[in-house]
């Protein structure tokens, strides 16, 4: 009987919840689908207007430091030169967000939704062989095989859906999400190696 330690249990555990996640909104009827993705497009939407009033707050207190560690007096004026240049910024990546903005939004969130989704799938399957003592090269191969495999299968259960469907593109879509979560987990890996073995370098030289 394979034994697993109590982290493999949960980083496993994670995955198979995250793939339930998956498999269940794939089992939505298209309208409820659909109502769905509204519904993330409105959530997403205040998300990026809250953003932007953190990147304007985030301005202003990069300003008065500024002014600050010049010992400029912050005056009357200068203030409302400052609500001016924020208002200005303000104003200007709300035209960029409606400019750049995609025609149809539905479909691109929907597609975007597809990718990030399996992206997490992607990362959450390297650290699971990980944990399972499958180290690096290996791990990447047996991750993308499991999210690849479970892309196409969830394309075949859309086409047993009510008003869905499975395609050949989204499909590939997820599978590039899988790609990219392996190789963010991968590369945030090498960051915390990296910074590990020269911290244990600095501490010897040290004679910590």
């Amino acid at each position: 009987m394979l034994k697993l330690s109590n982290k493999q249990w949960i980083a496993w555990a994670v995955v198979l919840f995250w793939m339930a996640s998956i498999f269940y909104l794939s089992s939505q009827p298209a309208s409820q689908s659909f109502n769905f993705s509204l519904e993330m497009i409105y959530v997403t939407i205040q998300v990026v207007k809250f953003l932007q009033i953190l990147m304007v707050i985030g301005l202003a207190y990069v300003v008065l430091k500024f002014l600050h560690y010049k010992k400029i007096k912050i005056t009357l004026k200068r203030v409302l030169t400052l609500l001016v240049v924020i208002f200005f910024f303000y104003s200007l990546s709300s035209v960029f967000l409606r400019y750049f903005a995609p025609d149809d939004l539905h479909h691109f969130v929907r597609k975007n939704a597809h990718f990030f989704i399996y992206l997490v799938l992607g990362f959450l399957n390297t650290i699971a062989f990980k944990t399972s003592g499958i180290k690096w090269w290996k791990s990447s191969i047996l991750a993308l095989f499991l999210g690849v495999l479970f892309a196409l299968s969830d394309e075949l259960h859309q086409t047993f859906v009510p008003g869905r469907g499975g395609m050949v593109s989204d499909a590939v879509i997820d599978s590039a999400g899988v790609a990219t979560g392996i190789f963010v987990q991968m590369s945030l890996a090498k960051i915390k190696k990296d910074y590990f073995i020269k911290r244990n370098q600095t501490l010897n030289k040290k004679g910590v």
